[in-house]
This record gives C-alpha cells, structure tokens and sequence, in this order.
C-alpha cells in the first residue's frame, strides 16, 4: 500500500512538471496597437497669436503604418485645429482635439484649455429704439436750449430720431453682463465691452437686436486708479485784436484761403460753436497759447480713458488752427468762436468702435447746439485684421457708420468739415459723406500735397470737395509755440474756422447754402479735377456768393 501511495505521488509530481513546462514553450501574445497624443493637454492664451502643433504616436503597429490622421475639435468656438494639427484658440473654455487614424485603427485625443486677456466690443444693431420715454413735444428734456434755438432758426423738426433709446432696451442689454461704451439714437445701435465673447449669443437672443457686429478685440486693460475726470469750462477772456490783424506765423495759412477778408470786416467766429472731434487735447488747458479761448467744455468718448486732456498731441496742433488768440505771435482763423473739444480716437488701436465713439460724439454735439463740427480723422483700411475693412466700393458716402451718422448730422443742420486723409488714395469714411465738406492738403506754392487723399466715391461725388493748405502748416504745440507740420488734418481746421466766420456774416444760410458756396468759389469751380476738387477755397469770392444768396432769402 505504501509503494502504491508513493506511485500515485511520482506520477502527480511528473504530472505537474510537464504542465509547468508546456506554459514555459508558450508563444506570447502580441502587443495590442495604440495611438496616442504627443501632449495629454495644452492650455492656450486667446490674447496672444500663438498655437500649439499636436502630433501623434504610434506604439506596436506594424512596420510602414500610416501615421496619417483626421483632426477636429469638439466646439470650435473655442478652438480650431488645422490640416497639420496645429491648435488655435478662439475663445474662453475647455473642449478636445481628436486625432483619428485614415486606416481607422485608433484614435487620441488632448485636452484644450483657452484663457482669455481679451477685452470685447461688440456693435448691437437695433429693430427699433422701443417704446421712448420722452417726448417730441418735450423737446427740452433730450436736447439743449441751443440745439432747439438751431432747429427752430433753421427750420429743421425735431422727430423720432432724436428721442433717445428706450431705457428698458438699455435695461435689458446691460442685465446679460455688458458694458454700454457708446450707443446711437440716430441709427440705433448700441456698443457694448465685455470679458466673455460668448455673452454675444444672449444679445442676439434679444427680440430687438437684428444684428451683432464685433467691432473690437484687444487685451485686457487693468482698471485706471486715476480720479474720474470732471470736466470744467473755461471762459474766453480774449482783446479783440481789431481788423488788422498781426497773425504772426499762422499769416499764410490763412492767406492762402484769403480769409483775413472775413476778419477785416469783424468776423472772427463770435457767438458761433464749432466742436472738433479729433485724438485727444494733451495739456491744452494748461497751454499758454490757449489760455483766453471760450471751451464751452471736453469730454472723451473712448471707453478706457475719460480724460480728454490726458492723452495725444494731435487735438492740440488742429484746435490751435481755429482757436489761437495770440495776435502777434499766432492768430486762428476762428478767434471768437466758442469750443468743444471731443475725444473719440484711441491711439493704441485701430478698430471700428472708433466709429461707435465718432457717432456718438457728433450726436452729442447736435444735442449741445454746436453749428459747426471740424473732424480730422478719418478711417479706409487700416482696421486692424480681426475685422473686415473697408474698400473703395464702400466709400459711397452711405455704407459706414461714419458716414451714415454725418448724413444725419447734416440733416440736423450741422455743418461738418473732415480732413480727405494722409493715404494718397480714395478717402475714407466720414469724409466720403455727402454731408462732409472734406478738404484735401496745398503746399504753401498751391500745388496738391504728395500725400493728400483724393478719388471719385463709389457713387459718382469728386473728393475732395475744396482744398486749403496742410503742407508745412504753422500750428502751435503742447508748448505753446509754433511749429510746422504737414497733414490734411490741419486743412480741415483752417477752413472750418473760416466757413464759422463766414455763417457769423450771413446767418440766414443753411449749411448746405455754405457747401455749395464754399465749391463755387474755389478756383478750379468751373472744371472740378483731381487731386483738387474744386480747387483752393476762395474766401473773398465766398463772401460775395453769400450776400448774393442771403438777399434771397
């Protein structure tokens, strides 16, 4: 019994060792195939212009398999992948990119993480205004005592489009998150800044918006710790310098026009608003050379800085072509008129919403009962590439936002003068307006500036209207001395001053009486060609065309 116990033993354990030595002859099992993502995640900066190239890896395909894959992304608005892999931002979240095999055989994916420094503008355009909640027959509560004595003197009514937008409508677009930066009453729009881009799916969510345009993108900008500008007027305190006039270096910018015609027989702008609309008034109250002028007041249009005074040179150099009252050292061609000084441009960029704030400060200007607006800025291509920009077919003086807010403003019996543009080519908007006197530049020998801006409009109109001279023109500094400089920006302002002057003479004629007068007397009336338009504005000859006209009224 035992030799058989100890049989059944040897037999189990020879049993056991030929088991265990049938696993070890074994053939393992290939490796299975898997494609993975050269980064498990990315995380992005929508403010900046870089990606992120992805690639995949292949790990325990055959020898000679296609790497080649099909990319796309979950949501694109928050990021785009191309043909190549390589990842672009769009907008603020988290979503993923995918890489799947052309053979079909695998597929990975990476996390996308996008941040957001940006700061949004977008331009909400309205069905309608809503129901107002003021009154046409209670012109008063919406527009200055100025602005009504304007309408009445030019027999203008005041109608639907100066009602203000309805307060519930702003109600309701500030309640989704925005900021309204500027807004039009006039061709119903409103501008809003915000964080979050995707906030714009709730505007167009609204009954009453029909369209949302995006008209800014740029980094965010941290919150300005200085004090809220309050704006002060200032009391013109001027001599009259009588009709014979020292202008000292401001002498041949106006005799090139012959507009000393005007200030000899004692019209020199007096009783006459003129706003300019322009970059911004650096230190102008604090400038000597503009220290007895009438600033009936200054205000900025820009969103991120509400001091008009605190930023650009270029207000102060156009404004001293006008304003200047300094006889003997430099005298304007508006010495007497009364100001407003209007900050709507933003150096740091080039974007549409300058437009939304230009809009905005010429409606201002209506409500305030200005007569004339001076604006030496103007806007073709040069938006920055985020947007569409403007080409010539759009300059027909009624597709911009510019352009279609000068109209109205012309309707409003504003007269407004706009510098053609330093670009050599067509102008831009709001100088394409028909409602725009536009100036192109002289040198001081009368031949047309290399630089000056002129063209036909996509309609048909010659543009420039008139020309005075911006090459070498003597304008006063941030100083308060005089200097040259060359630009149609500082045409514009010489002529303005002068047609203020020439309205203080015949105040009967409408501004659009002064449009055809200031054509006719330019000296090429006769024949209108470019680059001059009309010609060189004639300021004399004005005069005479004006008393004609005015004795028919």
């Amino acid at each position: 019994m035992q030799s058989y116990t100890r049989y059944l033993l040897i037999n189990c354990l020879a049993f056991l060792i030929f088991l265990s030595a049938c696993k070890k002859t074994e053939i393992p099992k290939p490796p299975t195939p898997s494609v993975r993502m050269s980064l498990d995640s990315a995380i992005l900066a929508n403010d900046s212009f870089f990606g992120r190239e992805l690639s995949v890896i292949l790990e325990n395909f055959p020898e000679n398999t296609s790497a080649a894959v099909e990319w796309r992304v979950d949501n694109p608005r928050i990021a785009e992948v191309t043909t190549a892999g390589i990842v672009w931002p769009k907008g603020a979240g988290i979503t993923y990119v995918y890489a799947k095999l052309l053979n079909g055989k695998g597929e990975a994916k990476c996390k996308i993480i996008v941040t957001d420094g940006n700061d949004y503008k977008f331009r909400l355009v309205l069905t309608d205004k809503g129901k107002s909640d003021f009154s046409i027959g209670s012109p008063e509560t919406f527009l200055s005592r100025k602005a009504i004595e304007r309408r009445l003197k030019r027999n203008i009514p005041i109608d639907e489009t100066d009602l203000p937008i309805s307060r519930q409508y702003l109600k309701a677009i500030t309640e989704i998150g925005g900021t309204i930066v500027a807004q039009s009453k006039w061709l119903n729009t409103v501008t809003v800044t915000l964080q979050d881009q995707f906030l714009v799916d709730k505007y167009k969510a609204l009954p009453f918006v029909k369209e949302v345009i995006l008209v800014y993108v740029g980094k965010r900008k941290q919150n300005s710790n200085a004090p809220k500008y309050v704006d002060r007027p200032q009391a013109g305190n001027y001599t009259d310098p009588g009709t014979s006039i020292d202008y000292g270096s401001a002498g041949l910018n106006i005799s090139t026009v012959k507009g000393e015609v005007l200030h000899q027989q004692g019209f020199k702008g007096a009783g006459i608003d003129i706003a300019v609309i322009d970059a911004g008034f650096l230190q102008l109250k604090n400038n000597p050379a503009f220290d007895n002028i009438h600033i009936k007041g200054a205000k900025s249009f820009v969103y991120e800085n509400d001091d008009p005074y605190s930023i650009d040179t270029h207000g102060v150099w156009v404004t001293s072509c006008m304003a200047v009252n300094k006889p003997g050292t430099y005298v304007g061609t508006a010495p007497e008129a009364n100001y407003w000084l209007l900050r709507t441009e933003d150096g740091d960029t080039e974007f549409p919403v300058e437009e939304d704030y230009w809009t905005s400060a010429i409606e201002f200007a209506d409500s305030a009962g200005v007569d004339l607006v001076n604006s030496s800025l103007s806007y073709s291509d040069g938006y920055s590439y985020l947007t569409k920009r403007y080409t010539a077919n759009d300059m027909d003086g009624k597709t911009a936002l510019a352009s279609k807010a000068a109209n109205m403003a012309f309707k409003k019996g504003i007269f407004i003068v706009n510098c053609a543009g330093n670009e050599q080519k067509w102008v831009g908007t709001p100088a394409d307006s028909p409602g725009v006197l536009t100036l192109g530049s002289t040198n001081p020998n009368g031949s047309a500036s290399g630089f000056t801006s002129w063209g036909m409009t996509a309609d048909g109109r010659i543009k420039p209207d008139v020309m005075a001279m911006g090459g070498y023109t003597s304008v006063i500094n941030t100083s308060g001395t005089a200097e040259n400089r060359s630009g149609t920006s500082y045409a514009s302002p010489i002529m303005c001053g002068l047609v203020a002057c020439l309205w203080q003479a015949y105040p009967k004629l409408t501004n659009q009486d002064l449009m055809e007068i200031i054509r006719k007397s330019a000296d090429r009336a006769g024949n209108p060609q470019l680059p001059f338009g009309y010609g060189i504005a004639d300021m004399k000859k004005a005069m005479e065309l004006a008393k004609i006209k005015a004795s028919s009224k």
